[in-house]
């Protein structure tokens, strides 16, 4: 293909994937009321132990925004099989025969993988984090706490779709032991930057408490030293080839 022709194929993709994404935050914000009940679960727990935690708006118009947000975001989630294939279909057409028989194999571990992230922000991290600092501000300087709902909306699903992203990392690396782009050795010997790497990831990326950036850097780190093993059996078994 020229590059006009794959221009016209990435611009064809894209508007497919943001048709489907709109389709799916209509339906998320036809049914706010339960997308918000789903991302506020977190945070119940830390409401029931802490009965001075309130979810307050700050402003006439924020629960409208934060159903918005809830809708977007929840769209491109159910949308997100969808447009997993999307990208997947661009991505095979730079791809020789034999290369794109490998690549159909990586679409449904990446799927699985980026919710199996979400699941660990949304299951453990975020109402274990929750609770810390609320606990903290309660118990220590015994301050009452009132939460606006827009950025704590916008927090729960950052923080979703982070660890969902990360959980792409062993994907990506096998991908390239695989085929020969980088090799196991490689990464084997910049692991020592990649623990660095993976603990300034999780100071930026995640709030201010020990216990989301702690998760996501050893989350990294798990999810690199796994690549490295499946990367290394793959890489034995190109060469043998």
């Amino acid at each position: 293909m020229t590059l006009s022709e794959h221009l016209e194929e990435l611009r064809t993709r894209l508007l497919r994937c943001a048709a489907a994404a709109s389709i799916g935050a209509g339906l998320a914000f036809w049914k706010a009321e339960h997308v918000f009940r789903f991302l506020r679960a977190p945070l119940d727990e830390a409401i029931e132990k802490y009965k001075n935690t309130r979810l307050i708006q700050t402003s006439l118009a924020e629960g409208f925004m934060a159903s918005m947000v809830i809708a977007i975001f929840a769209g491109l989630a159910l949308a997100g099989p969808y447009i997993l294939y999307e990208i997947w279909g661009f991505v095979t057409t730079n791809l020789y025969a034999q290369e794109r028989r490998s690549v159909k194999y990586y679409a449904i571990p990446g799927f699985v993988l980026f919710f199996s992230g979400a699941a660990l922000a949304y299951f453990y991290v975020l109402p274990w984090a929750f609770q810390f600092l609320i606990g903290f501000a309660s118990d220590t300087t015994g301050l009452e706490s009132f939460i606006s709902i827009g950025p704590y909306v916008s927090l729960v699903a950052w923080m979703m779709f982070i660890f969902g992203v990360v959980f792409q990392l062993p994907l990506v690396m096998v991908f390239l032991m695989r085929f020969g782009v980088v090799e196991p050795a490689t990464f084997r010997r910049h692991r020592r930057w990649a623990i660095v790497l993976a603990f300034i990831v999780g100071a930026f990326l995640t709030p201010p408490d020990v216990i989301s950036q702690t998760a996501l850097s050893v989350t990294l780190l798990l999810l690199y030293e796994g690549a490295i093993l499946v990367g290394s059996r793959l890489a034995r078994k190109r060469e043998a080839e």
